[in-house]
């Protein structure tokens, strides 16, 4: 899990083996080097039997080559050749090409040309998109009305909106919402007094639509409850700000499969 402030670094590295595929041949070149190195009978016994041929010495019957250690295997050597550093800026919902920093040039032992640019698509998921800031139940109160004018509604703030249900199984069992109401980082939420009479007090959203304010207005069924209210949406539209283009709309993140198990 990240902050918006977070940074995402990329690096290219290339690798390379000192000395070249020439280890494959070891074995070949040390029998040849024997062979011319000792006497003419000695060197042909001794190339015979590391070959496997039929001079080999008793004991391997001449079908087997002489088993050596096998040569030793270098590691790679891993080279920085280039590298870039995104962060909240790059999020977006489609691919893009991003500037690569270049490390390494021709004289590098592992150098491969570059273009310089990079093409990823860098997605970014929070939490407040996901997780609900508050859940509980509050009533609709139409314009104009004193007190609260609609049925108990089940309302979940998270993402760009509340979602108001008809009752909290309708929410568990993912159906579509009675209602709607956006909640973007534009929107403004502020605390409804009570207007007397033993009406609790609420919460009251404005959006600006189409050049109009429209405000919905919320009775909670307690002062503590719309306190509650309050705070959570607060936080949220903190939350909304600091994500900027990522709480626009839920971004798609897919998982790579697993990967299958190696055959026995």
């Amino acid at each position: 899990e990240a902050d918006p402030d977070f940074e995402l670094k990329v690096e290219l590295y290339s690798a390379g083996l000192p000395g070249g595929g020439a280890q494959g041949s070891t074995p070949k070149k040390l029998a040849t080097r024997l062979s011319t190195s000792l006497g003419r009978s000695s060197g042909r016994r001794a190339r015979a039997a590391m070959e496997g041929g039929p001079g080999s010495p008793p004991g391997t019957g001449g079908t087997g080559a002489l088993l050596l250690p096998p040569p030793s295997v270098p590691c790679p050597r891993f080279q920085l050749l280039a590298h870039a550093a995104l962060s909240l800026a790059q999020v977006h919902d489609g691919f893009r090409t991003h500037d690569l920093v270049i490390a390494a040039d021709e004289q590098s032992p592992c150098w491969v040309p570059l273009y310089g640019r990079m093409c990823c698509r860098l997605a970014a998921r929070p939490s407040c998109m996901d997780t609900p800031a508050a859940t509980g139940t509050l009533r609709l109160q139409a314009p104009g009305a004193e007190g609260p004018s609609g049925p108990p509604l089940f309302c979940v703030l998270r993402g760009p909106g509340l979602l108001c249900y008809g009752s909290a199984g309708e929410a568990e069992a993912g159906q579509e919402p009675t209602l709607t109401i956006a909640v973007t980082k534009d929107t403004r939420v502020r605390a409804v007094e009570s207007g007397g009479r033993g009406q609790p007090p609420g919460v009251a959203i404005t959006n600006r639509l189409g050049g109009e304010e429209v405000t919905h207005t919320l009775v909670a069924e307690s002062a503590a409850e719309a306190q509650r209210w309050l705070e959570a949406f607060g936080q949220h539209l903190y939350d909304l700000a600091q994500w900027k283009q990522c709480c626009e709309e839920l971004m798609r993140i897919e998982e790579p499969a697993p990967r299958r198990p190696p055959a026995p």
